[in-house]
């Protein structure tokens, strides 16, 4: 299965792009002398990824972010055997 057709590949794709617009969001809020408000998606799904997904995802420390990004990443075959550096 292609990476744009698995769940991996959909959960990947969705989280990027609210988990930007959430970054949007912050830095509008921070600097409100110099950008202007971004655009907002109304509706169920985007509301549900703004405001369960997005905090939820912040609030996971980043060591295991990183593990669930790895073991989503790759099936066990296809996982790249890096060195480890932490």
């Amino acid at each position: 299965m292609s990476e744009t057709n698995s769940f991996g590949g959909w959960l990947r794709k969705n989280a990027e792009k609210y988990l930007m617009q959430a970054a949007a969001e912050d830095m509008a809020s921070k600097y409100k002398d110099c950008t202007t408000k971004p655009l907002q998606e109304n509706g169920i799904i985007p509301l549900f990824w703004k405001k369960v997904f997005v905090p939820i995802y912040l609030s996971i420390p980043w060591k295991i972010r990183k593990k669930i990004i790895l073991k989503s990443a790759y099936s066990g075959v296809d996982r790249p055997k890096w060195k480890k550096f932490d």
